[in-house]
């Protein structure tokens, strides 16, 4: 589950994490070459990056590469608008989708999970009904994302904020691909049996998130997408079909649906999303193939 939802919206994992506090955790030594890719017309140029929601204070968000794409880049795409002054906001809409007091979690769940879930609770230092105003689906969520956190993981320190405050910083023309609403909406709205699926599996792995997210890490380091489209996509495709086609298939036709008619102008883009959204057979790249669009890889392949 931890490998899943990983690919979950960027926007609702950070309000998640809200409930945690980090550790401390040493910088990255050297470098990392993450995966690029570019498209390119006769006054187009499009560079596409995918990204790591959460990672430790003081690693590095990318390579040569990816800094010189960005500082080229006149525009730059992230997944929604990265603005702290509307935390407050998407506060309440966690709390519109995520939140149902009528109908505690407790009489959702099969009987038998009651222990492990107030277990879970009181492991992530709330009380032992911590969960029970919570749908299954933010449950899982916050089962997922607060033992990353606990373990140093910061979604402050993720890439898609360390590009979205560069390209301020720069200057840059700030673009998203979705409301705060429509990434909770992608989560809440799949069906009650597949959020408890969701729940009872980010259970039974609560220990497992913070190494999975590590070797998931160093996959993204070394720019093996082909590793992170086994690890996650492929995953997420078998076991959780109705969320594949929601968190991944739909978005990423829809992105690149803005993506091509971005290239029917001129300019230099850069496009940050999700790692996920970039690998397997339903990526942002081969839907821009089958459109007949030209896509390179610019950094090297490990494999």
């Amino acid at each position: 589950m931890h490998k899943v939802l990983m690919a979950a919206a960027a926007g609702v994992m950070l309000l998640v994490s809200g409930c945690a506090t980090s550790k401390e955790s040493a910088a990255a030594i050297g470098p990392p070459q993450p995966a690029l890719w570019v498209v390119r017309d006769a006054d187009s140029t499009l560079y596409l990056y995918g990204t790591i929601h959460l990672r430790k204070p003081g690693a590095r968000w990318g390579g040569p590469a990816a800094e010189t794409a960005l500082n080229e880049a006149q525009e730059v795409w992230t997944e929604l608008e990265i603005d702290a002054s509307k935390e407050a906001a998407m506060q309440g809409l966690v709390v519109q989708y995520g939140i149902d007091r009528e109908h505690p979690l407790s009489t959702k769940i099969d009987p038998a999970r009651a222990p492990q879930l107030q277990a879970a609770a009181t492991k992530l230092g709330l009380p032992p009904n911590g969960f029970d105003a919570m749908k299954p689906w933010l449950a899982s969520l916050t089962l997922t994302v607060v033992p990353m956190v606990q373990a140093g993981y910061d979604p402050n320190a993720g890439v898609d904020r360390a590009v979205d405050r560069i390209a301020r910083a720069g200057g840059k023309t700030m673009r998203w691909f979705e409301t705060n609403e429509e990434q909770i909406r992608f989560l809440s709205g799949v069906s009650e049996p597949l959020q408890l699926q969701m729940l009872y599996e980010a259970l039974d792995e609560i220990n497992e998130g913070p190494a999975a997210l590590a070797a998931m890490e160093a996959a993204w380091e070394r720019g093996d997408d082909r590793a992170l489209a086994t690890e996650m996509v492929a995953e997420m495709a078998r076991d959780y079909p109705e969320l594949y086609e929601a968190l991944l298939k739909k978005r990423n036709a829809a992105w690149t649906e803005v993506l091509t008619r971005e290239l029917a102008g001129a300019g230099v883009d850069f496009v940050a999303v999700g790692a996920a959204h970039l690998a397997g057979p339903d990526s942002v790249q081969a839907m821009l193939r089958a459109r007949g669009l030209a896509v390179e890889r610019v950094t090297p392949a490990p494999y």
